[in-house]
């Protein structure tokens, strides 16, 4: 009985390397070549910098990723990362749809690109009524414009549509 066996006369399963971790640490590694290109950011001067230098927000975004890879690192360990059922289509629009609003932002504009990602992506998730989807498409985008433009004072380019 050179080998490990089951009940049963079985071999007993390999243990096996979570697939969450390998994408964890392919993130991180990602995350870690990003925040090393923001050391080579030039600091701005303090009269345009508005206390926020250039390299704040991506290395802002790049921690806050890597502190959520690093958790779905340590969760890999606990709970069996294996597919158990395969990928909607959905997943796959999704990203299409997101990659079209980042055109839509350089090309319509702030406003015009919020406004149809609001509206299109609760219809692509299954929202159907539209007294529901058409508020939000309103309410966010403006809530946005709020905080950003008009609270942060962050400035958009208007796009093709002249709107900012």
């Amino acid at each position: 009985m050179g080998m490990s066996q089951g009940e049963g006369g079985a071999a007993a399963p390999a243990a096996r390397f979570p697939r969450d971790l390998l994408v964890a640490v392919a993130i991180l590694a990602f995350c870690a070549v990003a925040y090393a290109i923001t050391l080579g950011f030039a600091k701005a001067p303090a009269a345009v910098a508005q206390n926020v230098q250039p390299a704040t927000f991506p290395r802002l975004v790049l921690t806050v990723i890597a502190v959520l890879c690093a958790a779905l690192a340590v969760m890999s360990f606990r709970v069996d990362s294996a597919r158990k059922r395969p990928v909607k289509p959905m997943v796959g629009a999704t990203a299409v749809m997101m990659v079209g609003f980042v055109i839509a932002f350089d090309t319509l504009g702030f406003i015009a690109a919020m406004v149809l990602f609001a509206a299109a992506m609760p219809v692509l998730w299954g929202e159907r009524r539209w007294r529901r989807v058409l508020p939000f498409a309103v309410l966010f985008p403006a809530a946005v414009y709020l905080v950003f433009v008009v609270g942060l004072g962050v400035h958009f380019d208007p796009g093709l549509l002249g709107i900012n």
